[in-house]
């Protein structure tokens, strides 16, 4: 979970609109334009999430669809085209790109629809083609690192009221060469860390140092990437000099693609990272993937994933619904690959071509084979399927006609809160005098845990004559409390959760009697079963209301000789439910 300690963001944000003088006409707004497929498998998610009372992640998948936002600048490469660099980050689930610039007069010029030539996922770069007949000039590469103490600037397109807004930073080089491995590994190369401003929306923007003899004034000394949240101006650039091979050899059409059996070996290694755990997986697993598999794996993480797990995931879909997804499905994937806290060996078949990609099955542990396929997308091998990782379409077609048709309408075993608070009145069969009861549960996916308090009217024994230990049986008030456990099975159709359930409880009944009387103390044992009726309102609450058969007993503690009272009632219950996983 290291990656997400950190702490860092990716400087993009979500929308567009303008700006302003001649750097601006070396650096562009980009935006990343979804496949349509992609759109409307979002559409359809945010309603489901939706439907199910899950609004908060539905409207970040709402605000996520209304586009956005990065920066850019122009290079020429060696073949004399012009192009736009940027971060991977900014276009990752793009099928295409536009880019703005501001003209002099203060319009703008637009191009649509442009293609991403290539990206690399390790370093987070990203190169996007401009037309031939674009003719602005373009920045220049610095071949020389930087040190401590260098004058540096920021340029790009923050946002400002959700529309990018041009800015000029001005700072210092903090620390020339940081090595953050959970940003960009070591191996590769160190990055820049430094103070000159930058905010969301200047990812792929250019870091720079003033360079008179050169027509634009300026160097780019590196690519703004990462912020520190929680540090004062504690910004991270990707070095120029990193990126200056892998352009040209892009663009030259020259840049090897990583072979599929090399790229399943570095995905069985990534399993068995124990610092990064799951996150390791997320550059594995394709968008085609994510849009078959993500609804099941989101909501499985939010209602049975350890909490660390859960909070990582639900971080990034905070900020990026689909990278999101991709992690949820990333953790289902590498729980396959663990045993407890080991990490079971694995062993992958030659890569075989079929008419979708290249299939390789892998042998995990003692388990049987199975079976993945890998596509090329975007430059590089990633997961299409995964045999043990159900898609939505597999689940329903091997599913029975009932099963299917419950998924169909929206039926699913899932409970999406934590904390369950009811109070009721409880009826028992033999007095006919009503009590109450009152429970506050912690349910984690099948099993609950909490407290109860509960009062009714019973017969039980109680003293006549302590001298000659004399009993008789009198309608007597038991106040009793304890630990409750219940096992439960909840059932989610659309915003409506009906959950079965079944209750253990153990505690003392008229504990504080037992000064003037020893006998009305009592062991309370109670067993029942019921079901609730929840309506999800949205992800902080849902009203609930419950009825129950409850089995009391309760057993003198002081006299072993007394018998123990039995009692049968029914609790009917109404409360709330909150805390959404």
């Amino acid at each position: 979970m290291n990656k997400k300690r950190i702490v860092c963001f990716m400087l993009f944000l979500l929308t567009a609109h303008v700006f302003a003088a001649p750097l601006r006409n070396y650096v562009c707004i980009v935006r990343g334009n979804l496949a349509k497929d992609s759109v409307s498998f979002l559409e359809e998610f945010r309603d489901k999430l939706n439907s199910r009372g899950y609004s908060r992640y539905a409207k970040e998948i709402e605000a996520y669809l209304k586009g956005s936002f990065g920066s850019g600048f122009v290079f020429y490469a060696s073949d004399g085209k012009p192009y736009v660099i940027t971060n991977r980050h900014v276009i990752d689930k793009a099928e295409t790109a536009n880019v703005q610039f501001e003209n002099e007069d203060g319009s703008v010029s637009d191009y649509k629809e442009l293609k991403i030539v290539a990206v690399d996922e390790d370093i987070d770069i990203a190169i996007i083609a401009l037309p031939e007949t674009y003719n602005r000039k373009g920045l220049l590469l610095s071949t020389t690192a930087v040190s401590d103490g260098d004058e540096v600037y920021s340029a790009g397109f923050p946002g400002l009221g959700g529309d990018p807004m041009w800015q000029l930073g001005k700072g210092t080089v903090t620390n020339a060469r940081a090595r953050i491995k959970e940003l960009l590994s070591p191996d590769i190369s160190t990055i820049i860390q430094h103070s000159a401003q930058v905010d969301g929306g200047n990812s792929g923007g250019p870091l720079l140092t003033v360079a008179a003899n050169t027509e634009a004034g300026y160097r780019v000394v590196g690519i703004n990437t990462w912020k520190a949240a929680y540090r004062e101006s504690t910004n991270f650039a990707i070095p120029a000099s990193v990126t200056q091979s892998f352009i040209e050899t892009a663009v030259k059409g020259t840049r090897e693609k990583t072979a599929v059996d090399e790229r399943v070996k570095q995905f069985v290694k990534a399993t068995s990272n124990k610092d990064d755990m799951f996150l390791a997986l997320g550059k594995y697993v394709s968008n085609e993937m994510v849009s078959k598999v993500s609804y099941d794996a989101f909501t499985s993480v939010l209602a049975v994933a350890p909490s660390d797990v859960r909070s990582a995931v639900v971080e990034i879909f905070s900020y990026d619904p689909l990278e999101g997804l991709r992690y949820a499905t990333a953790y289902q994937i590498w729980k396959e690959f663990q045993d407890g806290e080991t990490t079971l060996t694995t062993e992958a078949s030659k890569a075989e071509e079929s008419t979708n990609g290249m299939k390789v099955a892998l042998t995990i542990g003692d388990k049987e084979p199975i079976d993945t396929l890998w596509i090329e997308e975007q430059g590089n091998w990633r997961l299409s399927d995964f045999s043990t990782i159900k898609t939505s379409k597999e689940s329903k077609s091997s599913s029975t006609k009932k099963s299917r048709a419950s998924r169909n309408s929206g039926v699913e075993i899932h409970d999406p809160y934590l904390m369950n608070i009811s109070v009721g009145l409880l009826y028992p069969f033999e007095t006919k005098k009503p009590g109450f009861d009152f429970s506050m549960m912690f349910m984690w996916s099948y099993i609950g845990f909490g407290v109860f308090v509960q009062q009714q009217k019973a017969d039980v024994a109680v003293t006549i004559n302590s001298w000659s230990d004399t009993y008789a049986n009198k309608l007597t008030s038991m106040i009793s409390f304890g630990p409750n456990l219940r096992v439960q099975v909840p059932v989610t159709f659309y915003k409506f959760t009906i959950t079965p359930y079944g209750d253990a409880r153990l505690g003392f009944s008229n504990i504080w009697t037992m000064v003037r009387d020893e006998n009305s103390m009592r062991i309370y044992f109670g067993v029942g079963a019921g079901a609730s009726f929840a309506f999800n309102v949205n992800e902080s609450i849902a009203p609930v209301v419950s009825v129950e058969y409850m089995h009391s007993i309760y057993k003198a503690l002081a006299n072993k000789q007394l018998q123990a009272e039995h009692t049968n009632s029914i609790i009917v219950s109404a409360g709330i439910k909150i805390i959404a996983r």
